[in-house]
């Protein structure tokens, strides 16, 4: 064997190491975004902070995205808000957005109605985005919640996102 052909062959099995060795990193990268801390972050429910002002005169709750995780069509099927009387223990589920009115960023709003107040005097009582068969008092509470499919998640879920309770510090 001559010194050249053992010099170019040494040199083609230096390459192949690195090649291989190139795929085995990338590959072992992408089985730790899978299997290790990655995951979490990518099945993890949206992280939002909901924000509720009860008005009781005019009779509605406004609850705001306060910040956090865009909730966009790509994971979210639904966001809804529960809204229970305390007086009779009754309860509504109404829909802020479905996969159609979505996204829902930070700075948006969902108003809730009580169905007793006029509150722009226009002769019709449903001022708000959707209005709740009962009357709205100290002591309910409206609890937001989402629900979809995380990225990589194998179902469906729903998370509360935040729950304010009207007439106290929080609503």
């Amino acid at each position: 064997m001559s010194p050249e052909s053992s010099r170019s062959r040494g040199l083609v099995t230096v390459e192949r190491v690195a090649v291989w060795g190139l795929a085995a990193l990338a590959v072992a990268g992408l089985v730790a975004l899978v299997v290790g801390p990655g995951a979490d972050l990518r099945t993890a429910s949206p992280s939002v902070t909901i924000d509720g002002e009860f008005d009781a005169e005019a009779g509605a709750v406004t609850l705001t995205h306060a910040g956090g995780d865009r909730l966009t069509d790509t994971s979210t099927h639904a966001v809804e808000i529960a809204v229970t009387d305390a007086d009779r223990n009754r309860s509504t589920t109404l829909t802020w957005a479905d996969a159609d009115q979505l996204p829902i960023e930070s700075g948006e709003t969902f108003v809730v109605d009580d169905p007793r107040v006029d509150s722009d005097g226009d002769g019709n009582y449903h001022d708000g985005d959707a209005s709740v068969g009962f009357h709205l008092d100290a002591g309910d509470t409206v609890t937001v919640r989402w629900t979809g499919r995380p990225l990589g998640a194998p179902d469906e879920r729903t998370t509360t996102l935040g729950t304010v309770t009207l007439g106290n510090g929080t609503g």
